[in-house]
């Protein structure tokens, strides 16, 4: 049985909006970055390779400010390697978070109320 990395990534991005502290998914590359603004697209926030020992996923994430980073990213971790293991039935190595930036609550930034 083969899986698509899209059907893994639509699993990793399930698996985030139910992590606290996620307010987004950010591209990788800022060729990603342009063609999100358009035409928003998760795979392109999220990495999957196949290494014999199991999958690598790497994901690229805005965080809302005053989440403690490495709590939040051992918790995205293990909830994206139990969904992925348990939906899609393989093995995940390596669950790699980038933060790609922080987000402040909407009362906290300038020129809101």
């Amino acid at each position: 049985m083969e899986v698509l990395p899209s059907a893994i990534a639509t699993v990793v991005a399930r698996a985030l909006t139910q992590c606290y502290g996620v307010v987004g998914l950010a591209p990788h590359r800022m060729t990603d970055a342009v063609a999100n603004f358009f035409a928003p697209d998760a795979r392109r926030s999220i990495q999957i390779r196949e290494r014999p020992e199991g999958l690598v996923i790497d994901v690229y994430l805005i965080l809302a400010h005053g989440v403690r980073l490495i709590a939040f990213a051992h918790s995205v971790q293990q909830a994206i390697k139990y969904q992925v293991e348990r939906i899609v039935g393989l093995p995940v190595a390596e669950v790699n978070v980038h933060i790609q930036g922080l987000q402040a609550p909407p009362s906290s930034r300038p020129g809101r109320g």
